[in-house]
């Protein structure tokens, strides 16, 4: 069952023009009012429910996600980090971005790599690049239970891992060189195997893959 605010959210964030800069920067952006609590439900919702978010363009899509988990476009991400939160609820919103990668990145990003600027992306392949480098979410250390919360992003890493759609590939690694300079030992297997189970990567995927086992992405 949708939360009751859930039109009202998804509304407000993505049902915006197109523009530069995007809306959220204006000085009279509308806000919305809600708890830590009920900001993690509706983020969970948001990225389990991806269908509806055909109704708008991958512009819209883009700002409205880095909306949710850009912190340098609004605070909201910071809500799936409050301790006082339960964790379990915290979990389920970390755990639901796989929905995010299978339902709305692997069939609406265009199969470039960011990292190599390929031309043909679309403007939700910004986002889909860039989401553990603008996001607070690839650093767990802080949080209560933190092993617990990194068991649940790497299972989303994972799955991206394994995504027909390079794109989504590359945000994983991406991500994964992210969190090699916080938990090294949680990231480097994950990238060793997925190079291994791959022997046939195209060179400049293979390439980033060497990088982030070591750290070195951009």
């Amino acid at each position: 069952m949708a939360p009751l605010r859930y039109p009202n959210w998804r509304s407000h964030v993505f049902d915006h023009p197109v523009r530069d800069p995007a809306w959220f920067f204006d000085l009279d952006a509308p806000g919305f009012d809600a708890t830590a609590d009920e900001l993690v439900e509706l983020i969970t919702h948001t990225m389990l429910n991806c269908d509806d978010l055909r109704a708008f363009s991958d512009g819209q899509v883009n700002d409205g996600l880095n909306y949710i988990f850009n912190n340098a476009c609004s605070n909201v991400v910071f809500a799936m980090l409050d301790n006082k939160v339960p964790i379990e609820n915290r979990r389920r919103a970390i755990a639901s971005i796989k929905q995010l990668y299978a339902d709305c990145f692997e069939p609406r990003c265009a199969p470039v790599l960011g990292h190599k600027s390929e031309p043909g992306g679309n403007p939700l392949n910004y986002i889909c690049y860039m989401l553990w480098d603008v996001s607070p979410l690839a650093y767990l250390d802080g949080q209560e239970q933190s092993d617990l919360l990194y068991e649940t992003l790497l299972d989303v890493l994972e799955s991206a891992l394994m995504s027909k759609n390079v794109a989504c590939v590359e945000s994983a690694l991406h991500g994964l060189g992210h969190i090699h300079h916080y938990r090294e030992e949680l990231s480097r297997p994950l990238i060793q195997q997925f190079i291994r189970a791959h022997p046939q990567l195209k060179k400049e995927v293979r390439q980033y893959a060497d990088n982030a086992a070591s750290g070195c992405v951009l």
